[in-house]
């Protein structure tokens, strides 16, 4: 599929991608700190997985925002503080009122009472299909000025969800939108923080995300122990590491950050589809919807390292006739494809189906997401992608040496990135 664009490789990289407009301020304080939430949502997940005031049954709202990514689910009430009560007497009744209220939500989806929801910002809508999205997460979200507390203490025993979910205030939200910017990063801290206060090894008070962060990360080791038991000493290390920095650090203060948001900007840019190259807009859509899921699982790590490369190659592709990068997810056996050409659009999405199939044959994985772009310094940007989940060639099919050596050995290659 063929989508446009006339932003020149240098100049993404100092941009954000493309999003709606922050919301104005109106005289409707709860609603403006529900669009807030919402807007605060997309940072993470992009325009194409949240949406905003959801119908349920018989046209009433189902929720104040909801995430649909992948296998997971977070339904999100919001709570604003109007009365000139202490924030913790507010909040006791606040919280309960929306806990009982993602339990309602969590027992019509369960019970198959809400079945659709539509994207009111993209016009496209998503069937829930519990057999794919079994993840099924509740965030509540405080509106209000307090010092720091602890909001679960007064959750209200036979209240208590059986299903992970978070309090935290909107200022909460924001710090962690802030340095959990992608959806791979925001559903990982999601979780972490549902283990860490529900195991009792941290508290998550209100108001206070960057040090609810801190102790998360003194966690870590307890945490993570039962899923990094079978690790290799280095891997488990390397993971921790990793996990720690991310929560006690900014990683949008690095230098190297930019380049990551070249991965942000394919996800973006997805939607911008040319209807004069494409056969079936329908199906362009539906495929710019898999790309921003299929991109969104690499966190801003993987981004930072990708994005890198992705440079290395657009410079090199001024002189050379294409360059390729590849890299596999092997957990999820997925293969990423980069590449980037200065043959025409037809010509390029051709060479990229057909690198695509032989990419599955070469590295033994169904799984292909591709991508095909311009050199840099050509003016402008235009994506072409290749989506493909089952293998095209029967097995035993004989390719040609010369096209298999295109791509590069799985063992020797530097742009693999697990």
């Amino acid at each position: 599929m063929a989508y446009g664009g006339t932003v020149d490789i240098y100049e993404q990289m100092t941009t954000r991608f493309a999003a709606t407009y922050m919301p104005v301020p109106s005289a409707e304080v709860t609603k403006d700190n529900e669009r807030l939430t919402q807007w605060y949502l997309e940072h993470s997940f992009f325009r194409d997985f949240v949406y905003r005031n959801p119908v349920g049954r018989k046209g009433k709202e189902f929720s104040d925002a909801l995430v649909v990514y992948d296998d997971t689910i977070i339904v999100i009430q919001n709570k604003t503080q109007g009365s000139p009560r202490s924030p913790e007497d507010w909040a006791e009744s606040a919280v309960n009122d929306a806990i009982r209220q993602l339990r309602g939500s969590f027992r019509m989806i369960r019970d198959e009472l809400v079945q659709e929801f539509e994207n009111d910002v993209l016009c496209t809508k998503m069937r829930i299909d519990l057999t794919k999205h079994i993840h099924i997460y509740g965030m509540v979200v405080l509106a209000q000025d307090c010092r720091p507390y602890d909001a679960y203490r007064l959750i209200q025993k036979d209240n208590w969800p059986n299903n992970p979910f978070a309090v935290m205030t909107l200022n909460d939200l924001l710090e962690t939108i802030d340095r959990m910017d992608t959806a791979a990063d925001f559903i990982t801290y999601f979780e972490l923080r549902y283990d860490a206060t529900r195991a009792g090894l941290c508290a998550a008070l209100m108001n206070d995300e960057i040090n609810t962060m801190i102790r998360i990360g003194e966690s870590l080791p307890k945490l993570l122990q039962r899923s990094l038991s079978s690790a290799a000493p280095d891997v488990r290390e390397r993971t921790l590491r990793l996990q720690r920095q991310n929560l006690v650090t900014r990683i949008k203060d690095r230098t190297d950050y930019k380049f990551s948001v070249l991965v942000d900007d394919i996800i973006a840019r997805a939607h911008d589809v040319d209807p004069d190259l494409v056969e079936d807009l329908g199906k362009a859509r539906d495929l710019a919807h898999v790309v921003g899921q299929t991109y969104g699982f690499l966190d801003r790590e993987r981004r930072i390292a990708i994005g890198k490369r992705m440079l290395d190659a657009a410079v090199s592709a001024r002189s050379q006739e294409n360059r390729i990068i590849v890299h596999i997810r092997r957990p999820i056996g997925q293969i990423f494809i980069y590449l980037f050409t200065k043959a025409d659009r037809k010509l390029r999405r051709e060479y990229l189906y057909a690198i695509s199939s032989v990419a599955q044959e070469k590295y033994k994985f169904n799984k292909v997401m591709a991508m095909a772009t311009e050199p840099a310094d050509t003016g402008g940007r235009s994506y072409d992608f290749v989506h493909l989940k089952e293998r095209r060639f029967r097995e035993g099919v004989d390719i040609p040496t010369d096209i298999i050596d295109q791509l590069p050995d799985p063992d020797t290659m530097c742009q693999m990135i697990n």
